[in-house]
């Protein structure tokens, strides 16, 4: 019998109150906000209300994350607590101090360089929160079985937009925002309603390719894992569907380093798991196949020379082996394109002594690198938006040497604690979540210099979930070896 919405109402009250009596209100926010995030541009599209409202709706997540990391400051300031808890804390705090230095020296747009800050850092809040927790096994699995439903959820999704006509892709087209808000112009156009995708190429609900593929790419490391863990659970049948599914939905995003990665993420997960022997065995799979895909390409495939016309869907010739080989061409290093970005920072940071950041504000400090070398100044200025695609540079860039090192540096012991828990636990899930924090570091470290992935929201805000799960379990069992 369906219960009466009455009945419903005072259920959803006693169930807030156990929550709250409980402290666990914060661990469903989290939740949710991991739920309702790969949908966040469709449930906007959803909503008809005016443009400045959609516009609040966009940060409201982000709101409530900075509403419950500072209650967590709080906490800890009235019981007494370290406010330094984390192994990350002060090299964080060094970071943020830093920037805001770079600010004042400069003299440089104020907003401009809070607003690149913010987008670096956002989902810090999410870490602190979580670290904060006091988590059941129960609760981690269910954060970690949300990660891997909705991932196949996007990856069967984006599967079925590959080959489903444009009418029923046009319903996940994401609502265009444009508003001119107290002289501040604020675009926020998605990808796909620009017509910028690359032809043929899917999204599921994102609002560009780049956030799906960093998305599939972050779930698709749970399902390896879950994999592993369970080879007996209908592997022929359910697994490896899942896993061609997968695959399939990062080709059909068309970015290349993802579907790279892909194949990368199997072999470092073995890796960690010390079966050294089967990754070994998956490596050389992956070079016969590949071996055999150059044999037939070149020989029954009508390969077109023109990467930039590259697309199945409508029908053009193919050229797989030269969409993925440009990757390592001259051409590809000397027309102002990653590799061309990464020499040019270098040559202007390093070469010229500004080791120190040239400002956190982009505009400035792409304005700042053409007088350091004037040579290339209408190049710079014609690739100034991509310069922040490769993230590593651009961070070398905005914050120098320091800045730099103090954020890798808490990369570096997050990943530190999690090769702890893969290492000396003997339970499987926090293994796994250990394994699965090492990969995703692993993978963030080299998408980083072809991708800005640290400002891609879905991908940062579970790198962050992750991160944080990662500490809460170390730290619990930090404190049952002090008992």
């Amino acid at each position: 019998m369906t219960a009466k919405p009455s009945e419903l109402f005072w259920r959803a009250i006693e169930w807030y109150k156990i929550a709250k009596f409980r402290g666990q209100i914060s661990f469903w926010i989290i939740w949710a906000i991991a739920i309702y995030l790969p949908f966040e541009e469709l449930v906007l599209k959803l909503i008809p209300a005016p443009s400045i409202i959609i516009l609040f709706l966009r940060f409201l997540h982000e709101f409530i994350l900075y509403f419950l990391w500072a209650k967590v400051f709080y906490k800890r300031l009235v019981t007494g607590d370290r406010l330094i808890k984390s192994s990350i804390e002060l090299a964080f705090i060094g970071f943020l101090f830093w920037a805001i230095v770079l600010l004042i020296i400069h003299q440089t747009s104020l907003f401009s360089g809070l607003d690149n800050l913010r987008t670096l850092i956002r989902y810090v809040a999410v870490y602190y929160i979580v670290v904060e927790l006091d988590l059941s096994k129960r609760q981690i699995n269910l954060l970690l079985k949300t990660i891997l439903i909705l991932g196949l959820i996007q990856g069967y999704l984006v599967t079925i937009q590959y080959f489903a006509p444009p009418s029923f892709n046009s319903l996940f087209v994401p609502q265009d925002v444009n508003l001119d808000a107290g002289g501040i112009a604020i675009q926020k156009g998605s990808e796909v309603a620009s017509g910028n995708l690359k032809s043929g190429a899917v999204n599921g609900t994102f609002a560009n390719t780049a956030n799906t593929s960093a998305f599939l790419l972050t779930c698709f490391i749970i399902v390896v894992i879950v994999t592993l863990q369970n080879p007996a659970d209908s592997f022929l049948f359910k697994n490896i569907f899942n896993f061609i599914i997968m695959y399939f939905a990062l080709f059909a995003t068309y970015k290349r380093i993802a579907l790279l990665f892909s194949l990368i993420i199997p072999v470092i997960v073995l890796f960690l798991y010390r079966r050294k022997l089967l990754a070994s065995k998956i490596t050389w799979l992956y070079s016969f196949g590949l071996l055999l895909f150059i044999f037939f390409s070149l020989f029954f495939l009508n390969v077109d020379t023109s990467i930039d016309g590259w697309a199945i869907r409508k029908g053009e010739d193919i050229d797989i082996i030269g969409y993925f080989g440009q990757l390592f061409s001259a051409e590809y290093w000397q027309k102002g394109t990653r590799q061309w970005i990464i020499r040019t920072i270098f040559q202007g940071i390093i070469g010229t002594g500004n080791w120190f950041g040239l400002s956190p504000a982009p505009d400035d400090a792409v304005q700042s690198l053409t007088e350091l070398i004037p040579r290339q100044k209408s190049l710079i200025l014609e690739r100034k938006f991509w310069f922040e695609d490769v993230y590593w540079g651009a961070m070398l860039l905005y914050y120098g040497i320091p800045g730099l090192t103090l954020f890798g540096y808490m990369f570096q012991r997050l990943y530190q604690t999690a090769q702890w828990l893969t290492d000396y636990c003997l339970e499987s899930q926090s293994r796994a979540l250990g394994i699965a924090f090492c990969t995703l570091s692993i993978i963030t470290f080299f998408y980083g210099f072809v991708e800005r992935i640290f400002e891609i929201k879905c991908f940062s805000f579970y790198l962050w979930l992750l991160a944080g799960l990662v500490v809460n379990v170390y730290s619990r069992y930090w404190r049952e070896s002090q008992t």
